[in-house]
């Protein structure tokens, strides 16, 4: 997935480009799908206690559900070096497909994609 051309870690001569860093781009891909997976597993389990505890839906929202759930790693150098090697600039936790999959999850649709 890293782009053949990226260069930006070429500024540190004493790392060695090709292992060390592919190695840790991979480490933090990795671990960006499993907080999404645990993000959505906690939407799924807020979702099924607002059932229980509002079950006439009057007070639990998609807000309640989904709040609280921001990550404060985006301003990480590391974070912002993996998502401009890995996908060009883009944020995975922003992407469309996860947003639009967390929202569904808060109302009970499940995709199971995450």
């Amino acid at each position: 997935m890293i782009d053949s051309d990226y260069r930006a870690w070429d500024e540190c001569p004493g790392v060695d480009n090709c292992q060390l860093i592919h190695s840790f781009l991979e480490l933090v891909d990795s671990m960006v799908r499993d907080i999404q997976h645990l993000k959505a597993e906690t939407i799924r389990a807020r979702y099924e206690l607002s059932q229980k505890y509002d079950p006439e839906h009057k007070w639990i929202t998609t807000v309640d559900i989904l709040s609280n759930l921001d990550t404060p790693h985006y301003d990480s150098l590391a974070y912002q070096e993996y998502v401009m090697a890995y996908y060009d600039g883009g944020d995975p936790m922003s992407f469309k497909e996860y947003i639009d999959s967390m929202v569904n999850l808060s109302k009970g649709i499940d995709d199971e994609k995450y």
